[in-house]
């Protein structure tokens, strides 16, 4: 077999895998792993090699579907036990979340208080967990540098891509990559018809070391240089109406607009409400494909469309940001999902730049 058969046998193998692997084990919408097989299939380069570097990279996807998750706390459970966790990161200005655990939750799952370990500012009320003390209580839930985790919330306006997508962007920010947010979150599972427990589950003290990783955040003094350099697109996941400057903050301290330069991609933009998921490939279909990596990347359920009419581009550095660095996460969790991964996000976010920047630094629409 010549070499040039040999290439695109090698090619058209890694688009089957892409197929198979993504069905067989009810990965979600995408994952990084079937990235690198396409990213074979449209270079010169092994598939082989290809998806070494994209396991490295991460080992597991960004979003699993419930019907995995399902599959592996029901029919495997000593393999969840020993290296799956499951983690509620409810989270609610005005309710509960441990309430809301207790009332009713996945099962084997742990619940995650996202204000632990946090000092909030007038500046930064979404602040950082202090390391030594995030370190700590990540143990004692159970938790170890070797878990896979899996995040979910029940936000309703945001189908699950809330605190879970917060939670994710934190881990990741504190050296954990195999961590997965649940497309949907309890919202998706329950409409599914999967069934939920109240009862706590019980694990080990775990084993977790904090290696920060601080690529993966922006503050004040770098979004205000980017003014200057225009080194990276700086997107926002706020409302648009927030973004323009047109709706009034609840802080009176906080200026009104946005960013000067910043593009807008509101979170629910990217979020199918109705069926509590990512996007489908005919909500996301809605602008001109210029190439097959295009097709094949909406085809299998990637929001690539959305990024592309926000005139994002993302072959270039991207940071995202929103009110209180809640929503940017899902926004960086999104460009993961179609192939742009490790989005620094800001996450002080528009209640630190609004406060601190001058008249001059903020920019509003008619």
């Amino acid at each position: 077999m010549s070499r040039l058969t040999q290439s695109f046998v090698i090619r058209v193998l890694g688009l089957v895998l892409i197929l198979n692997e993504t069905d067989s084990l009810q990965w979600s919408n995408s994952t990084s792993v079937c990235y690198g097989y396409f990213s074979a299939f449209l270079t010169n380069e092994s598939f082989e090699n290809v998806c070494t570097v994209q396991r490295q990279v991460r080992g597991v996807p960004s979003l699993v579907a419930v019907e995995w998750l399902y599959e592996q706390i029901s029919k495997y459970p000593n393999k969840t036990k020993d290296h799956l966790r499951v983690v509620d990161a409810t989270w609610n200005a005005g309710l509960s979340g441990d309430k809301l655990y207790e009332h009713e939750h996945i099962p084997s799952s742990v619940f995650f208080n996202m204000t632990q370990c946090v000092q909030s500012t007038p500046y930064i009320p979404r602040n950082l967990p202090e390391i030594g003390c995030f370190s700590d209580y990540v143990q004692s839930l159970g938790i170890s540098n070797d878990h896979h985790l899996v995040v979910y919330d029940r936000s309703v306006d945001y189908s699950g891509f809330y605190s879970a997508a917060r939670l994710w962007w934190l881990f990741r920010l504190y050296g954990h990559e195999r961590i997965s947010v649940l497309d949907g979150g309890l919202l998706r599972w329950k409409l599914k018809g999967l069934p939920v427990t109240t009862e706590r589950p019980s694990y080990p003290r775990g084993r977790f070391e904090v290696k920060m990783k601080k690529e993966l955040m922006r503050i004040y003094d770098d979004v205000v240089a980017n003014l200057h350099n225009g080194t990276e697109q700086l997107v926002d996941a706020r409302e648009e109406d927030c973004f323009a400057g047109r709706e009034p903050q609840k802080n009176t301290n906080v200026k009104a607009g946005h960013v000067p330069g910043a593009k807008n991609i509101p979170l629910e933009s990217l979020i199918d409400m109705k069926h509590c998921a990512m996007k489908s490939q005919e909500e996301l279909l809605n602008g001109e494909l210029i190439c097959l990596a295009d097709l094949v990347l909406t085809l299998i359920g990637w929001p690539i469309e959305v990024f592309k009419a926000a005139q994002v581009d993302l072959s270039k550095p991207v940071v995202s940001m929103c009110q209180t660095g809640m929503t940017a996460c899902g926004l960086a969790l999104a460009a993961d999902v179609v192939g742009k991964p490790n989005v620094p996000v800001y996450y002080g976010s528009w209640t630190d730049y609004g406060q601190r920047a001058a008249e001059h630094e903020v920019e509003k629409d008619d």
